[in-house]
């Protein structure tokens, strides 16, 4: 996700300054696909689709070989993080390529080095113990002081 974050913000910056984003986003949209297109040329990332579809509220009916968008969903490009967070995540899936996700940290652990037998210990209460103390308790004379008063 750091990859598509950095250009995220990169295109972001770069529209901001040159003041492209208009009130509409269907205006705006396409000129991102194409910045987004300049700033993963040269690298692993490849786009999926060739023609992206930003429709406002689903309008139109949909086409079966485009990504469609509904742009009702994208947030206001004043909201700088949530915009870029949105931007990064919409480039991650229209992208091939790039860095891998790691892959969860559990299974690179060697089976020598579980503890799962000392955490169930933890975890799992003393089911005897549990239900002596809590007769105990509501028999005690702390508790009749406190639900009195």
């Amino acid at each position: 996700m750091p990859q598509y974050l950095r250009i995220a913000e990169k295109v972001y910056n770069k529209f901001k300054d040159e003041k492209k984003f208009t009130q509409k986003p269907v205006e705006y949209l396409n000129f991102l696909i194409k910045e987004v297109r300049k700033e993963i040329k040269g690298t692993e990332m490849k786009l999926l689709y060739q023609y992206i579809d930003f429709q406002e509220g689903f309008q139109k009916p949909l086409r079966e070989d485009a990504l469609n968008i509904d742009v009702s969903l994208v947030p206001h490009y004043q909201h700088r993080d949530e915009f870029i967070l949105w931007l990064a995540g919409f480039i991650e899936r229209i992208t091939i390529g790039g860095k891998k996700k790691l892959p969860p940290i559990l299974e690179n652990i060697p089976p020598e080095f579980t503890v799962h037998y000392q955490l169930e210990k933890l975890v799992r209460p003393q089911q005897e113990n549990c239900y002596d103390e809590l007769v105990s308790y509501f028999k005690s004379e702390e508790f009749k002081e406190h639900s009195m008063s």
